[in-house]
């Protein structure tokens, strides 16, 4: 019997099947292994001509007296050899605007809108700096549509109304002011998949197996519709699972 996957595994293959035709040009936040395996997943089933972009990061900064240790998924030597030909200015124009992206945040909300820039204390200071959003406007202004991964899910993390505004979601504003790009696709949090309705507010799209309506009314910070009977996420099958950890994270970080 397969072991169960991790939440990490879990978002790799639910990102992977959400890839849609003409994603070509996928763009990988940084510290995002679970994405990074999602697109190299597809690369290697439904989208093979898809050009795949990291974010470089790192992974706890240590205590300064050895290099800040990198994510060994971000450098799988198969990653630095290839059959293709790309040009280097090439490059730049598909990482202002690639046809999707993955992104984290530190506040949502219900409109959408990601916070990556951090909390204000209310003293022109933070309580809590982000990693700010380098190419992050752009990049939501402009391609198909984008994936968010809240790694934690509670009310802190999904507020009401954001402090600050890194990517704007909200499809409302988005139309009134132009914005030519799809604008996020998918919310994936530990609780569940998440969505948009008509009216640009979010929405339930399914609940991870054993997860339950009040335990995502709890842990979010407005009044969510939840369904007392609502769809469960399609657990990955055995192939799925094969193919992340024997062809794609081969040295088992997203199992970690």
């Amino acid at each position: 019997m397969t072991a169960k996957p991790s939440m990490s595994e879990l978002f790799a293959i639910l990102l992977a099947r959400d890839l849609r035709h003409g994603d070509q040009t996928i763009m990988v936040g940084a510290n995002m292994p679970m994405a990074r395996a999602a697109a190299v997943l597809a690369n290697m089933t439904s989208h093979p001509d898809a050009r795949i972009l990291i974010g470089l990061g790192v992974q706890s900064l240590g205590d300064g007296r050895d290099p800040p240790p990198v994510h060994p998924f971000l450098f799988d030597p198969r990653t630095l050899a290839a059959e293709a030909l790309m040009w280097q200015g090439r490059v730049f124009d598909d990482m202002g605007r690639p046809d999707v992206f993955f992104v984290g945040g530190l506040q949502i909300d219900r409109r959408g809108n990601l916070n990556l820039f951090g909390i204000p204390d209310g003293n022109g200071g933070w309580k809590v700096r982000g990693p700010g959003s380098l190419a992050l406007a752009t990049m939501s202004t402009h391609c198909r549509g984008y994936y968010i991964v809240m790694p934690k899910h509670e009310p802190r993390t999904f507020v009401e109304k954001v402090a600050l505004i890194s990517a704007l979601g909200d499809a409302h504003e988005r139309a009134r002011l132009g914005f030519p790009g799809g604008g996020p696709r998918l919310v994936l949090s530990p609780l569940g998949v998440f969505d948009f309705g008509e009216e640009g507010d979010m929405r339930v799209r399914s609940l991870h197996v054993g997860v339950k309506p009040d335990d995502v009314r709890d842990a979010t910070g407005w009044d969510l519709d939840v369904p007392d009977d609502p769809p469960r996420t399609e657990p990955p099958t055995d192939d799925e699972l094969a193919q992340l950890r024997e062809r794609v994270d081969v040295h088992g970080t997203l199992s970690r």
